[in-house]
């Protein structure tokens, strides 16, 4: 086990994805995207410099370039990567288009090695619903460590979101396009693990946990090792010291998250009333007899979606849910036809249903989300 320092996140967005992994084209001029770009405003310059200290920065081009050794979790090697600033805005990782001759896509981030999403044959832009779903959520990050190693992996939200729940230091990659952390009290780091790094959920087993050893052998039994419990002692020791203690000890937790559009969200479900995909379906009253809404953005806002009208719906917190970690295809407001867009979770049909007074502000932005 190592123990993390310092760790830099970024949010993939559909056009990312898009870039560094479409296959050339006949009539490409230049390499296209072939980077992912930390803005300056989230991870600044000197975040870089302390998260890099010790290896001097490569100053012959106008813009300081760190040549890194990064190690993959999950056991799969190291690479040399060069991560620099490329304008004044913002700071990337070179050379992660994946069909390139000069192509240098980090082990963990390499649909062939780390089980990162590929691109579907059929996607020709970065608007095409396989990517917006194939993309969703999906966060790639570097670590350092207390040793000064420099690591990298990728977690989606779902494996972000159950982790957090144990360590919310880990909360700002739910609520930012990218960031650094820095640990006070070092985060521990099971190397070997490219699904469950941080030992804090359950997605996914490491060597470790399947009881192998460091060759993939069956590990020897630790003397004193506590058998699994039963359902019945797991809910005896869960119940048996219920009462909290006279002094329950008290955190803290500061974390930023995106100014809402508040007045857009509360107009919007008095219009309504009701889910705009299911109708009352799921919808249950609470205590002052209103409805339970929610209010979704079509785009996420750490994507770069609108906080208006335009991209917000009011539906029930079952399809809320559904909508975030489900598979969603077909998403596309230019499509709307009297008032209804048909589109796909996980293969099953849904509509989403305008006011005709909501659609024409949709239609009057063009059909555009975003």
């Amino acid at each position: 086990m190592e123990q993390v320092s310092e760790l830099i996140f970024r949010q993939i967005t559909p056009a990312d994805f898009f870039h560094i992994n479409r296959k050339p084209q006949p009539g490409d001029e230049g390499g296209k995207q072939g980077y992912i770009d930390f803005p300056v405003g989230k991870v600044t310059l000197a975040d870089w410099q302390d998260f890099f200290d010790g290896i001097a920065p490569d100053e012959s081009s106008k813009w300081p370039v760190w040549h890194v050794e990064v190690h993959s979790l999950g056991n799969l090697g190291s690479q040399n990567v060069d991560i620099g600033q490329r304008r004044l805005q913002s700071v990337n990782i070179r050379s992660q288009k994946l069909f390139s001759d000069s192509g240098n896509r980090v082990l963990a981030w390499h649909p062939d090695h780390g089980g990162f999403p590929s691109l579907s044959d059929e996607a020709e832009s970065s608007k095409h619903p396989s990517v917006v779903a194939t993309s969703k959520g999906v966060r790639v990050f570097l670590l350092r460590t207390v040793g000064g190693e420099h690591w990298a992996g990728w977690l989606r939200t779902e494996q972000i979101e159950e982790a957090a729940e144990k360590d919310f230091r880990l909360q700002p990659m739910l609520v930012e396009p990218a960031g650094k952390i820095v640990f006070g009290t070092p985060l521990a780091l099971d190397t070997s693990s490219l699904e469950n790094p941080f030992r804090l959920n359950s997605f996914g087993q490491s060597d470790a946990d399947k009881g192998l050893d460091a060759a993939g052998k069956p590990a020897k039994q630790t003397y004193g090792k506590k058998p699994s419990k039963s359902e019945e002692e797991l809910a005896e020791d869960l119940f048996k010291d219920d009462a909290p203690p006279e002094a329950a000890e008290k955190t803290q937790k500061v974390i930023e998250t995106f100014k809402r559009n508040q007045k857009a969200v509360r107009d919007l479900k008095r219009l309504y009333k009701t889910c705009q995909i299911t109708g009352d379906d799921f919808i249950f009253s609470k205590v002052n007899g209103e409805p339970y809404l929610e209010v979704h953005h079509l785009v996420p806002l750490g994507e770069g979606g609108a906080d208006n009208p335009t991209n917000l719906v009011v539906i029930s917190a079952h399809i809320h849910r559904m909508l975030h970690y489900a598979g969603v295809e077909g998403i596309d407001l230019a499509k709307i036809v009297n008032d209804k867009l048909d589109f796909t979770i996980n293969g099953e049909s849904f509509t989403i249903t305008w006011r005709p007074e909501h659609a024409k502000v949709i239609a009057d932005a063009g059909g555009t989300i975003a």
